[in-house]
C-alpha cells in the first residue's frame, strides 16, 4: 500500500512546482480505496443537471436547494460559485455508493442563476460546470431559469392520499372478459375454446386468420389467482423454451380489470385514499399496457367483452367513438368521483405496440405510408427486439395523440378523468406544452405529472409538468434502516423536503423491487439489480428473514404519510406484499376471500444467503426446496387506517405545512456521575407546522429503547395523538421514551392547549 501511494503520488505531483495544477491523466494509478485529502477525485462520479431534481425551488419563498452528487467519501469540500460569489457546500450524507452536497440559497430573485462549483480534495482542485476546467478562466457555467410563476395547483391537488394500481394484478371483478392471447399476440397461439354468454366463440373474438401464424402455443388461458407464484404453468415454460426467453412470470395475466377497481372502491375509501392511480388502460395485449395498440379505446379485457369489442378495433376505430368498454370506464370514474376521490392514468408515450395501426401501415407500404414520419427508425423496421418509437415532433402524431388523451378528460356525459401519470421521457416540449393546453381548455382543474427522469424533470413549469412523481424518498427511507447510515445522512437526504415544491412521494411502483423486500435486502442501489436471482436478491417474505420487517415497514408508513409532498401508496403495500423488480412486483393482491397456495423458492438461486436461509427453514440443499404461506399483515392495513385518521384531523396541516427537520440530545454519563448532552445516532424527529398547529414525529430505528430529548418552541406543551398522554416542556425540550422501533405522534394547537 505504501508502495502504491509513493507512485500516485510520484504521478500526480512529477515535475509539479507549487505554481503548477494537479490534473488527474489516463495514467493515474486509480485508488484501491476512496478517501478524502487522497489529492484525487473521482471526476466521472460528477453529477449534475440544470434540472429540478438537483435545483430544488419554493417560488413562493424565493428559496433554492442545489445539490451536486459525488462519490462516496471521495471529496473534502466543494463550493458553490454563484454569480461570481462563493458558498461552501454542506455534505447531506450517503446515498448508496454516492454523497450528495447541497447549498441553500435564499431570497433568490434573479431568473437566470449562473453558477458553477469548485471541487477540492487535498491539493486536488477542479472546477466543474457546463464546461469543466482545472483552470477557473476556462469554466463554462450552469445557468438555471427558475419557474417562479409556475402554474398554480388546484386547491384539491396538494397533499392527496394516492394509490397506485396495477389493474391485471389488482382484482378479477368480471371474469368473462378475461385475456385470450398473452402480449405475443395470437399469432403463436391455437384459438381458445369456449363461448361468451351471447353464444360467440372465444375463438371468433378476432379474425380467425389471425391465429396460429406464427408459432403452435396451447390456447392461452389466465392463471389462477391463488397459484404459487415461482411455479410457472406449463404454457409459460412452452413459450420460453419454444420462441421466448423472457416468457416465465413476465407475460403471465390474472384477469384483473376494471369491475375489479370498482368494486373495492369502499375498501380504498375507507383506507383513507383520496385519488387512484391506474396503470394504462388503454388497448394492448400486455399486461402493462405501456406498449399501447390505441390510445383512444379502452381495452375490452379490462372492460367489456363481446362479440364486436375486439373486432372493431381491428378496423382502426375513430377515437371519437366510444366502445362499451370506454363507457364502462366512464362508469368507473363517476363512481370513483362519487365517493370524493379523483383518478389519474398513466400514459407512456415513448413506444408502442407492433399492433399500433401507424406502424402496421409503414409495414405494409413501406416509404409510401401516410406514417412513415410518425416513427424514430434506427435500423431495421421488422426488428422486433427494439421499441417502436414515436417522434413527437411530428405534428400529425401530435395531433393524433392530443386528440385520443382529450378523449378521456372530456368523459362520455360526465366529467372524465382529473390528470395523467406520464411514464418514461417525454421528449419534446413541444408536444408536451400543445398537449398541455389542450387538456386546460378542457378541464381547468386538471393536473400532469411526470414520472421522475432527467427529461421530465427539466419540463416542470408552467408550460410542462405541474408535479414530478419522485422516488427520492424510498431511497432515503431504505437507507435509514441500514446500519451503515448514520443519522446525519437520514436527517441530510430528509433536508431536501424542507423546500416546498409540487412532488409525489413514491417509495416503490411496478418498476421498482417492493420497498417491503428492500428492508432484507439492504447495502443495494435503489431500483438498480434489484431482481429475484440478481446478486442473491432474496425474494422470501421478508418478516420470515427478519423479525422486525413489518415495524420497520409501518415506520415507513408513518414517514410517507406525514412528510411532505403527496404520498403514493402501490397496491398491496397495506397488505405487506413482497417481491424485487418486475415482474416480481406484480403479484396478484392479496385478498381474503381468495385461497393462496404456498410460495415457493429454491435455494439454489442464493449463494452467499444460501446457509441463512437454509437455516431459518430448517432444510438444506438436497431438499432445496422452501416453501410458505401468503398471508397479508392485518396490523399494517389497520395502521394505514389510523394515520388516515390523524391525517384527516389537520388535513390543512399536512397539505400545507412547513418541514423542519429536528436535531435530537440524549444523556451520556460519565465517570464522575456528571451529565453531558449528545447527539441520539439512532432516533430521527421532524415537525409538521401551519398556522399555530404543528406536529411533531418522532421515530426510533433501532431495536433498542431510547430517552430522547426533542427541541419545542413557545410555552404550550404536545400531546401524544393516540394515548392522550400530555408532555410538558422542560426548559426548551421534552423527554419522550421510544420502544425499539417505537414512534410518537405529537400534536399541539397552540390556541387551544
Amino acid at each position: 500500500m505504501k508502495k502504491w501511494l509513493t507512485i500516485m503520488g510520484m504521478t500526480l505531483l512529477m515535475g509539479c512546482s507549487n505554481n503548477e495544477i494537479l490534473k488527474i491523466k489516463e495514467d493515474t494509478p486509480i485508488p484501491v480505496v476512496t478517501k478524502k485529502g487522497d489529492s484525487y477525485v473521482f471526476l466521472d462520479d460528477l453529477k449534475h443537471r440544470s434540472t429540478t431534481k438537483y435545483m430544488i425551488c419554493d417560488g413562493d419563498k424565493k428559496q433554492l436547494k442545489i445539490l451536486i452528487r459525488v462519490r462516496k467519501n471521495d471529496i473534502e469540500k466543494i463550493n458553490l460559485i454563484l454569480d461570481g460569489e462563493t458558498k461552501k457546500m454542506e455534505s447531506l450524507g450517503f446515498r448508496g455508493e454516492y454523497e450528495v452536497f447541497s447549498a441553500d440559497i435564499n431570497e433568490t430573485v434573479k431568473k437566470d442563476v449562473n453558477y458553477y462549483f469548485e471541487i477540492i480534495d487535498g491539493r486536488f482542485k477542479y472546477f466543474y460546470g457546463e464546461k469543466s476546467s482545472y483552470y477557473p478562466e476556462d469554466v463554462t457555467a450552469f445557468t438555471y431559469t427558475i419557474e417562479y410563476k409556475q402554474r398554480e395547483l388546484p386547491s384539491w391537488a396538494g397533499g392527496m392520499v394516492w394509490y397506485s394500481i396495477y389493474v391485471d394484478s389488482f382484482r378479477d371483478g368480471d371474469e368473462k372478459n378475461s385475456p385470450i392471447y398473452s402480449e405475443f399476440g395470437p399469432g403463436y397461439y391455437f384459438s381458445p375454446s369456449g363461448r361468451l354468454n351471447d353464444g360467440t366463440l372465444r375463438s371468433e373474438l378476432i379474425s380467425p386468420e389471425k391465429w396460429q401464424t406464427n408459432g403452435t402455443l396451447q390456447g392461452f388461458e389466465v392463471t389462477d389467482w391463488g397459484d404459487d407464484w415461482n411455479t410457472p404453468p406449463y404454457s409459460e415454460i412452452e413459450a420460453k423454451n419454444r420462441y421466448f426467453t423472457y416468457a416465465v412470470k413476465n407475460t403471465r395475466r390474472y384477469g384483473g380489470d376494471l369491475q375489479g377497481v370498482m368494486d373495492k372502491l369502499d375498501y380504498l375509501k375507507d383506507l383513507g385514499v383520496e385519488g387512484i392511480k391506474l396503470s394504462p388502460v388503454y388497448y394492448s395485449s400486455s399486461s402493462h399496457k405501456l406498449d399501447t395498440i390505441d390510445y383512444g379505446h379502452i381495452s375490452p379485457d379490462y372492460g367489456i367483452t363481446d362479440k364486436n369489442s375486439y373486432r372493431e378495433l381491428e378496423t382502426g376505430l375513430g377515437s371519437d367513438i366510444w366502445t362499451n368498454s370506454d363507457k364502462f370506464f366512464q362508469n368507473l370514474v363517476d363512481e370513483i368521483h362519487k365517493k370524493n376521490m379523483r383518478v389519474v392514468l398513466d400514459i407512456n408515450f415513448s413506444y408502442v405496440s407492433p399492433e399500433f395501426f401507424a406502424y402496421r401501415d409503414l409495414l405494409k407500404n413501406g416509404d409510401s405510408s401516410k406514417y412513415k414520419n410518425w416513427f424514430i427508425l434506427n435500423g431495421e423496421l421488422k426488428n422486433k427486439d427494439k421499441k417502436i418509437l414515436l417522434n413527437l415532433e411530428d405534428k400529425s402524431v401530435q395531433d393524433y395523440l392530443i386528440a385520443a388523451t382529450v378523449k378521456w378528460v372530456k368523459g362520455y356525459e360526465n366529467k372524465g378523468i382529473d390528470g395523467y401519470f406520464v411514464k418514461n421521457d417525454l421528449t419534446g416540449k413541444g408536444f408536451l406544452t400543445r398537449w398541455k393546453k389542450a387538456l386546460l381548455e378542457i378541464n381547468s382543474e386538471f393536473i400532469l405529472v411526470g414520472e421522475s427522469t432527467e427529461e421530465n424533470e427539466n419540463n416542470l413549469g408552467k408550460d410542462g409538468f405541474d408535479i414530478i412523481g419522485s422516488y427520492e424518498l424510498g431511497a432515503w427511507m431504505e437507507g435509514l434502516f441500514e446500519s451503515r447510515s448514520s443519522i446525519e445522512t437520514v436527517k441530510g437526504g430528509m433536508e431536501i423536503y424542507s423546500i416546498k415544491t409540487p412532488r409525489w412521494n413514491l417509495i416503490e411502483s411496478y418498476d421498482t423491487d417492493r420497498f417491503y423486500s428492500g428492508l432484507i435486502n439492504p447495502n443495494r442501489e435503489f431500483d438498480r439489480l434489484n431482481s429475484y436471482g440478481r446478486d442473491d436478491y432474496i425474494n422470501i417474505r421478508p418478516d420470515l428473514i427478519d423479525k422486525n420487517a413489518i415495524k420497520k415497514l409501518k415506520l415507513a408508513a408513518l414517514i410517507q404519510l406525514t412528510i411532505d409532498g403527496s404520498p403514493v401508496i402501490y397496491y398491496g403495500n397495506e397488505k405487506a406484499m413482497w417481491g424485487g423488480d418486475s415482474p416480481d412486483n406484480r403479484k396478484p393482491m392479496i385478498w381474503d376471500d381468495i385461497k393462496f397456495e404456498n410460495e415457493t423458492d429454491s435455494l439454489k438461486k442464493y449463494s452467499k444467503n444460501r446457509d441463512k436461509i437454509a437455516g431459518i427453514f430448517k432444510t438444506d440443499m438436497i431438499k432445496d426446496r422452501i416453501s410458505y404461506s401468503v398471508v397479508a399483515d392485518k396490523t399494517l392495513e389497520d395502521w394505514y387506517r389510523q394515520i388516515s385518521e390523524f391525517r384527516n384531523f389537520d388535513m390543512e396541516l399536512f397539505k400545507n405545512g412547513d418541514l423542519e427537520i429536528l436535531d435530537l440530545d440524549k444523556d451520556k454519563y460519565l465517570e464522575d456521575g456528571s451529565v453531558e448532552k449528545i447527539w441520539e445516532t439512532d432516533v430521527f424527529s421532524y415537525k409538521r407546522e401551519y398556522k399555530g398547529r404543528s406536529a411533531i414525529i418522532v421515530i426510533n430505528r433501532s431495536g433498542l429503547k431510547k430517552t430522547v430529548e426533542v427541541p419545542v418552541q413557545g410555552e404550550k406543551g404536545y400531546t401524544d395523538y393516540y394515548s392522550g398522554k400530555r408532555y410538558n416542556i422542560l426548559g426548551d425540550k421534552i423527554r419522550v421514551e421510544l420502544e425499539g422501533y417505537g414512534y410518537l405522534i405529537l400534536y399541539r394547537r397552540v390556541e387551544f392547549d
